[in-house]
């Protein structure tokens, strides 16, 4: 048993949470209420944090308690304003992501890198190998930072890229 490429790999899913958690520390309150690419940047990146449970699973941790529908989770649906979770809840609700996915790679081995991951199948009947897990932990949260660093960037503040 191995893990030389899992371990070569995860620095790009700590650097992924790391600039999530970055972002929700830096974003002014208006404009983590904003819409930046069709639906408002909380809801984006709490969509973003809330995927990891359909991805991964860990020994002993219990799925996380939606904090919305699951329509707006699943940005199904465009959140409406009286629906804003606060930074806080969602920088909460990032870190035990984080956790859940650093349990997840911790327990993953080289060798089950190319096999079917049960997980998103079972949940969302999702087809994918750890390998594209791993790959989709760190990239689906990049995707919609792009989104929160254009709004900071669109008010001239800095991004966190």
């Amino acid at each position: 048993m191995s893990q030389i490429i899992v371990n070569a790999l995860k620095p790009q899913v700590d650097n992924a949470f790391g600039l999530l958690i970055k972002f929700i520390e830096v974003c002014p309150d208006n404009i983590w209420a904003e819409k930046s690419g069709g639906w408002p940047l909380w809801q984006q990146f709490y969509h973003a944090i809330t995927a990891v449970d359909l991805f991964v699973e860990a020994p002993g941790e219990a799925p996380a308690e939606l904090l919305t529908a699951p329509e707006i989770a699943q940005l199904a649906t465009v959140a409406e304003p009286a629906a804003l979770l606060s930074r806080d809840k969602v920088k909460a609700a990032c870190l035990r992501a984080k956790s859940l996915a650093d349990k997840y790679l911790s327990a993953l081995q080289d060798e089950a890198l190319p096999q079917r991951n049960e997980t998103p199948f079972k949940k969302i009947k999702f087809d994918l190998t750890h390998a594209g897990t791993v790959a989709l932990l760190a990239s689906h949260a990049l995707y919609h930072l792009g989104a929160g660093d254009a709004a900071l960037r669109g008010h001239n503040l800095k991004g966190v890229f």
